[in-house]
């Protein structure tokens, strides 16, 4: 189903909050849960509204970076947002409310009041974000400021006061799929540049800010390997650098697992053996029955393209320099977005191959490589 047909097809099934778990309309949005998967990058998760009893006025889809946060009531998140009178769908940059609620809460308020302060801290939260990333953040002209849910209610005013920036689309006239799919990897864009001046804004400010970039209820999702090292090591010898990182911690987090997880499925059913476990700081390495390897060193794109991409080529190159002697195997930068023209250039003039994600399908030309030599 096309990112645009999944989108409208709550709209279009009447939802109504009134006819519950069993409306068409609900059950629209658990198969957009599974279904939107094909349309956001490898490791992203995706939530939909009405897994309570009781289903909200508004319905919505988000996608949360498990980094982050695994919840829409705490921390930033994606989400599409339609209005109550089904007319019109958001694509939002937004962050939790209930979070900022329950801080109201515990600081005394109660009631209504609690509401008028949890709005009040969120609004203001959201201004001080929506300025720097004017400032500091990719530029969209399209991109909208304020959000209307055609609704009075206490979440849909809560949505309405964390929405940081985003697109807005008529659900009677939705834009191509060219376009749908343009904006949401925007979104990914913005989402990376949000996170980063909100931990800035945490860092430089006296004032305590509620939202967080990642959700302190949390279990941390970052996953490390112990290390009895201390302090900073620079290595003299190939040996040396080997040994540093055969004892050093790491960590690997929930998006670069993925990554590197789905990519490992791909090329098995290509006859490559993939190595990812127990070889030193190495994201990857393809074996085939000869014997023959590739490297292989995976990035998650976020706000900087450029950063990954030059990232990916110290590292292929240093490891090849180490791992190998110098010796000239083949190197595949793995990226879980798409990256332009002018870095997929860059890493062709290096001889490295490049292979990405794109609706839940590879892409790139470490593919021919890969083919050539199962």
């Amino acid at each position: 189903m096309t990112l645009s047909a999944l989108l409208k097809s709550p709209a279009e099934l009447s939802y109504n909050k009134k006819q519950g778990q069993q409306q068409p309309a609900q059950k629209a949005l658990r198969i957009i849960k599974s279904q939107m998967l094909e349309y956001i990058p490898t490791g992203y998760r995706v939530r939909v509204s009405g897994s309570a009893v009781n289903i909200p006025e508004i319905p919505w889809i988000s996608i949360l970076n498990p980094e982050l946060t695994t919840t829409t009531k705490a921390g930033l998140y994606i989400v599409y947002l339609y209005s109550a009178d089904l007319k019109t769908l958001y694509l939002s940059m937004n962050q939790g409310y209930t979070r900022h609620k329950e801080v109201a809460k515990e600081s005394g308020f109660n009631g209504k009041n609690a509401i008028d302060r949890a709005l009040k801290t969120l609004k203001s939260e959201t201004k001080d974000l929506a300025r720097a990333l004017k400032i500091n953040g990719p530029i969209n002209l399209k991109t909208i400021n304020s959000i209307d849910l055609k609704s009075i209610g206490e979440l849909p005013q809560g949505y309405e006061s964390g929405h940081i920036t985003g697109f807005k689309y008529l659900l009677n006239s939705m834009p191509n799929e060219n376009q749908l799919n343009t904006d949401l990897d925007f979104m990914f864009t913005i989402y990376d540049a949000v996170k980063e001046i909100n931990d800035g804004l945490r860092n430089s400010t006296k004032v305590d800010r509620i939202t967080l970039s990642r959700d302190v209820k949390e279990k941390s999702n970052l996953a490390a390997v112990p290390s009895d090292d201390h302090g900073f090591f620079e290595p003299r010898t190939r040996d040396e650098y080997v040994a540093s990182f055969t004892k050093s911690s790491y960590t690997v987090s929930p998006l670069h697992e993925a990554l590197i997880n789905d990519f490992a499925e791909y090329v098995k059913k290509k006859d490559w053996k993939p190595l990812n476990k127990k070889i030193q700081n190495r994201d990857m390495i393809l074996q085939d029955k000869s014997g023959y390897e590739i490297l292989i060193e995976a990035k998650s794109v976020g706000k900087s393209q450029e950063l990954v991409v030059r990232q990916a080529i110290g590292q292929l190159f240093a490891y090849r320099y180490v791992y190998y002697q110098g010796k000239d195997i083949p190197l595949i930068a793995l990226f879980n977005r798409e990256i332009n023209e002018i870095w997929q250039g860059l890493l062709a003039s290096l001889n490295i191959y490049c292979v990405y994600s794109k609706n839940n399908e590879w892409h790139g030309t470490g593919l021919k490589l890969i083919d050539r030599l199962n």
